[in-house]
């Protein structure tokens, strides 16, 4: 008997622990509001950031990838057509 008054101490003293660390891990998190009024810690905002910058970024080097290809094409046949006018 006396050993399981023991464990109920332990267990509550854990949970109080528990709940000590709980708050204090709420109290650090630091949370931001958004242009359009959203609440929001600001590890998930940064991570959000992060995930449409790096979006942005894919697409606008996909965009210059198709640049770079129609400068090259256009390059070729203009010294194409210049090789062409020297003989003429």
């Amino acid at each position: 008997m006396l050993a399981r008054k023991e464990e109920v101490r332990s267990g509550k003293a854990q949970a109080v622990a528990r709940e000590a660390i709980d708050g204090v891990a709420a109290a650090s998190t630091a949370t931001i509001t958004t242009a359009t009024g959203h609440v929001m810690a600001v590890s998930e905002f940064v991570a959000r950031f992060d995930e449409a910058a790096r979006k942005r970024l894919n697409r606008m080097n996909e965009t210059l990838k198709k640049l770079e290809t129609q400068m090259e094409a256009m390059e070729a046949e203009i010294s194409k057509a210049s090789e062409l006018s020297q003989w003429d």
